[in-house]
């Protein structure tokens, strides 16, 4: 189950949804960070290998009952999904990867919204259902490949 989503742009966290109110998720989230920034580097430095339109960046690190996974948009957008050791055991990379990806999406449609002031907190309903989908989706698609 995906236990934590955030968005964050540059260091400035502009979304969070935590299945608990654990200040663990807090502290991995901002320890990822490195973590994410330096491999978007690697990604972004003449000579690499891989197109620069793809920024899903797969597993940044496990640790303890966790693994956290990242990707970053074109715009340098981040965003962070953690999943607990059990779930992400029976998740594909590709699934995790679409998963982003309509994260992304969800994003999209609410940072157009021309009431949407930059940087600030994402309030949206639709957004939200996103997430909430995610968070079950993953649940079920780990009970679902066991």
């Amino acid at each position: 189950m995906a236990c934590c989503v955030a968005v964050l742009i540059k260091e400035n966290l502009i979304y969070l949804r935590r299945s608990t109110e654990e200040l663990k998720f807090l502290f991995l989230i901002h320890a990822s960070i490195d973590i994410l920034d330096d491999k978007v580097n690697q990604l972004t430095k003449p000579g690499g290998d891989r197109d620069a339109k793809d920024f899903y960046l797969g597993l940044l690190y496990p640790v303890e009952e966790y693994k956290i996974y990242g990707y970053v948009s074109p715009t340098r957008v981040k965003f962070i999904l953690i999943f607990e050791h059990s779930t992400s055991i029976s998740l594909k990379d590709a699934d995790i990867k679409l998963l982003f990806q309509r994260l992304h999406q969800a994003y999209i449609d609410c940072i157009s919204n021309p009431f949407y002031e930059p940087v600030t907190q994402l309030k949206s309903k639709r957004f939200e259902q996103v997430v909430s989908s995610l968070m079950v989706q993953t649940d079920s698609m780990a009970s679902s490949c066991r």
